[in-house]
């Protein structure tokens, strides 16, 4: 049935416009960048509005030469909300590609006036656009697919995986984002994927951002936004809640569900990123195991009743962005500001859920249940911070890295200052490290470098180390956290920071020696200028999650 209904809707209910793949190839074929670019060409034919975007400065292609493309519909009403929705970073995760041109097709077709209205947007269905063209059946087989095309691959043609890429942006894909969060500078950003894990009664789940370090008061905000879209949903018959998996990962009869516990709350990820900048930021996970046309028509579904609860509430979103800013520069009027290096799940409710016990074919397809388990449990989608630490005035980078380190901090919209300009009243201060873990194995092609110490007025002592002098300090990079993006800045810059420069691996020369490295030892390459830590931090290092968005 349901595919005659896609075949109808290929005919009669689209005359004249154009068609998805998936719609003209009766749900055989997933779209290519290629076959997006021609569909959203033929809407812009079809009817006047939409525009190919491009953010000023910004990469127009991939490592392989793969066009990133995004296209702009501009609110036709008074002073419209700007909202940026991306697909398909995760490439065999392809139903937000297919739904987000069907949304598109809808209000050009007169549909949904209030969104046309009062919502100015940019939309990118093909981000890892890599991966979009690697298409192979036998990517992910316990999802149903398009049997003809399967899907795309989930990391980029480098295989970095660009939903861990915010933070150390190595990709283009990466730099043309932060490029268009500085340009068309979006209130909020919705990041659509499908799930890999747990077997659970709900259509979609979906998260806020939660992000380690973020204003409050916006993090409460963006939650009880989703709050309102899944009662709104739930009442029209679609469940959905908070993205997560149960503990345990895989629950049996013999060890059911526990709790339920949400993903991670690292900056790394682009749903937690925004936060950072002070915007909202919404994940949309469809089912895994729901059919192919279930899974477009559900992503379809939760992004248009997020829209519209966005476009009816565009002055109480502005507020809370507003709001958010004017507190990080206030406290600063206030005395030391103090930000978390950790996070630890909290229980946010207690919530019903259905557990799922699965019949699977040879491929992992879920084809039947051998039970339906109706559950309350604890259900932890939220964080709270921990290992807190003093923020300082800012920090100093050692100008040998400014090749590096700052078109790195341009890209990210951090004001960068030369040294000089620095508050010669403050203390300059020294990195005293007190342990490190590199990592045993690569992550993300990095072997990451965790860091623990505390920031002194005397510098390290070491041996015939590289001093600072004045004309170096002059020379460095200051980047001030009192601006707009300084908890940003902070996680970035931070050495204690497992989303920072330093554990990207930035500073590997200096901060890590080994076999042929004979000379004198460099010095570390950042300071602080400011208050100083008045101990060292013990850190709790944040659990790997067990939800992979």
């Amino acid at each position: 049935m349901r595919r005659l209904l896609w075949a109808l809707a290929g005919t009669s209910l689209l005359a004249g416009w154009p068609q998805t793949v998936p719609e003209r190839t009766q749900l055989k074929r997933t779209s290519t960048v290629a076959e997006v670019r021609a569909f959203m060409e033929a809407l812009r034919k079809q009817a006047p509005g939409l525009e190919p975007y491009q953010p000023k400065g910004a990469p127009r292609t991939t490592e392989t030469g793969k066009p990133l493309l995004a296209w702009r519909l501009r609110g036709n009403g008074r002073d419209p909300l700007r909202v940026f929705v991306n697909a398909n970073i995760h490439a065999g995760e392809v139903e937000g590609k297919e739904a987000i041109q069907q949304i598109l097709r809808e209000l050009l077709q007169g549909k949904h006036p209030g969104l046309r209205r009062d919502l100015d947007l940019v939309v990118m269905p093909a981000y890892n656009a890599d991966g979009t063209d690697a298409l192979d059946p036998a990517i992910r087989p316990w999802q149903p697919n398009p049997t003809e095309s399967g899907v795309g691959r989930r990391e980029n043609a480098l295989g970095l995986d660009l939903n861990r890429d915010l933070m150390k942006a190595a990709a283009p894909n990466t730099r043309w984002l932060l490029a268009m969060l500085g340009d068309f500078d979006p209130a909020a950003v919705l990041d659509l994927h499908t799930t890999n894990g747990s077997t659970h009664g709900f259509h979609l789940t979906h998260g806020p951002a939660c992000t380690l370090g973020a204003d409050g008061d916006l993090l409460a905000f963006n939650r009880a936004m989703l709050v309102a879209v899944r009662e709104q949903l739930k009442a029209e018959g679609m469940p959905t809640y908070d993205y997560g998996n149960f503990v345990p990962y895989r629950p049996t009869p013999e060890k059911p569900p526990t709790a339920w516990e949400t993903y991670d709350a690292h900056p790394r990820l682009l749903t937690n990123y925004p936060a950072l900048r002070n915007r909202l930021a919404v994940l949309s996970e469809s089912y895994v195991y729901r059919s192919w046309p279930d899974r477009i028509a559900d992503t379809r579904r939760f992004v248009l009743a997020c829209l519209t609860w966005m476009a009816e509430h565009r002055g109480e979103i502005r507020g809370q962005i507003q709001g958010a800013q004017a507190r990080w520069l206030e406290a600063w009027k206030k005395g030391p500001v103090s930000l978390p290096l950790s996070a630890k799940l909290k229980q946010v409710e207690r919530a019903a859920f259905d557990w799922v016990d699965p019949i699977r074919d040879e491929k992992g397809r879920l084809v039947g249940e051998k039970s339906r388990t109706h559950l309350e449990l604890p259900s932890f989608v939220g964080f709270e911070g921990q290992d807190f630490v003093t923020v300082p005035a800012g920090y100093l980078v050692d100008p040998a890295y400014a090749p590096t380190v700052l078109p790195l901090l341009q890209a990210h919209g951090l004001k960068v200052l030369k040294g000089s300009a620095r508050q010669r009243g403050l203390a300059v201060l020294h990195f005293h490290e007190t342990s490190r873990k590199l990592s045993a194995s690569a992550y993300q092609g990095v072997f990451t470098l965790e860091l623990q110490g505390a920031w002194r007025a005397d510098p390290a002592a070491k041996k015939l180390q590289l001093a600072w002098a004045p004309e170096d300090l002059d020379r460095a990079l200051y980047i001030p956290l009192d601006q707009p993006l300084g908890r940003l800045a902070f996680y970035l810059l931070d050495p204690r920071s497992t989303d920072s420069l330093a554990y990207w691996g930035v500073f590997h020369s200096a901060l890590i020696r080994g076999d042929g490295m004979w000379g004198e030892p460099p010095r570390f390459p950042i300071l602080a200028v400011g208050r100083g830590d008045s101990d060292a931090v013990a850190i709790t290092t944040m659990p790997a999650p067990k939800a992979q968005e």
